[in-house]
């Protein structure tokens, strides 16, 4: 499987930027916990080395930025933050890093091997941190990496090849860990992409009919039930209409099977545009029967939508040769209002009463309570 195939491309990009936005959420904890470690061993441990003072002055930028960034997950949300604001953030985080073991080298009153060391970590934390964009963990530990290799030079300017040395070692070793890690990430994206399809494809084909592309019975079945749910708890209409093509089997008599399927999905196209609302819901009930869910509707409501269907199935002028009412597709509608108290299945069958009423009394017409 080709990790650069097209189709993986948006949500490759998204679930990188969404692994970078909680690195450095990450970094920004590991921050706050080192930047106690500093005030820590500054305060209590190296406080004859240090020019305390100057040095609570000087670090005010980074605690200033850890709160900005601890802040706006708090209040904003990971997921609301920009694809912008994440850079500036990531840009003032290490700027303040840089700025702060700046401050720690130049008020030190003599060479202090930790200050290195808290450069290495920074390398370690950013570089774990950034791991899914090479370009972006490159930008964000250069800084800790040039900073460690130039306070080691200028304490041992004798002995150059060391800190050259230590900081191309840490520069391939993070490069070529990076490239194997960033490989396995980019594969398990892959494989979660792949199995989200087939979830959302297994789905589909539990919930939608395979030939008109609409509900099938086993949705219709869950929404008539969380609809009528719905209407009791909070004292609100619920109407059906079940709906019949009108002399189908002899279409398919006449016309063939392959027609009467093609009948099937139009006659579906023209259920779904007459239905406006978002909850409205059409489903294939079985063969030529189909039924509509309309929630917070009465029954004058129902019937006008009823009328409406009669109309858009004249208008769609599907030629019917075998019919006994029209030269076209029609259909025959039985229209049911829920009551309190009711059953789905006392619905339905109110529902199938009036389709009865509407097929013996000619046909190509509704019905209703």
């Amino acid at each position: 499987m080709a990790l650069n195939s097209h189709r993986y491309q948006a949500q490759l990009k998204s679930e990188t930027f969404t692994i970078l936005k909680r690195g450095i959420l990450w970094a920004t904890y590991v921050s706050a916990a080192l930047f106690f470690v500093v005030l820590l061993n500054t305060y209590y441990f190296d406080k004859y080395y240090y020019d305390a003072s100057n040095l609570a002055i000087k670090l005010i930028p980074l605690v200033a930025v850890i709160a900005l960034g601890l802040f706006t997950a708090k209040v904003k949300g990971l997921f609301k933050v920009t694809v912008r604001q994440t850079y500036l953030y990531l840009f003032l985080l290490v700027s303040g890093w840089t700025f702060a073991l700046i401050a720690l080298a130049l008020l030190s009153k003599q060479n202090m091997p930790g200050v290195e060391s808290l450069a290495d970590v920074l390398v370690l934390v950013f570089a774990l941190a950034l791991f899914p964009n090479r370009n972006i963990m490159l930008l964000g530990i250069l800084p800790f990496l040039i900073f460690s290799a130039a306070y080691h030079s200028l304490q041992y300017a004798e002995v150059l090849v060391y800190p050259l040395t230590k900081f191309l070692c840490f520069l391939m070793i993070i490069l070529s860990g990076q490239k194997i890690i960033a490989g396995w990430f980019f594969k398990a994206i892959v494989r979660n992409i792949e199995k989200k399809k087939l979830l959302s494809q297994f789905k589909r084909l539990a919930l939608i009919d395979g030939l008109t592309n609409i509900s099938n019975r086993r949705h219709f079945d869950d929404v008539l039930l969380q609809e009528s749910k719905a209407a009791s708890r909070n004292e609100q209409p619920l109407s059906i209409i079940l709906l019949d093509i009108d002399y189908f089997k002899p279409l398919n008599d006449t016309l063939g099977h392959q027609v009467g399927d093609e009948y099937l999905v139009k006659v579906a196209n023209v259920l779904n545009r007459a239905l406006e609302r978002p909850r409205d819901l059409v489903a294939r009930y079985g063969g030529e029967e189909f039924v509509v869910i309309l929630p917070n509707t009465d029954i004058d409501g129902a019937r006008s939508v009823a009328g409406k269907i009669q109309r858009m199935l004249a208008d769609a002028e599907l030629v019917h040769p075998s019919s006994g009412v029209s030269r076209y597709i029609t259909a025959s509608q039985g229209i049911a209002l829920w009551h309190k108290g009711m059953q789905s299945s006392d619905l339905l069958e109110r529902a199938d009463s009036m389709l009865y009423k509407a097929k013996s009394s000619g046909r190509n017409q509704y019905f209703s309570e």
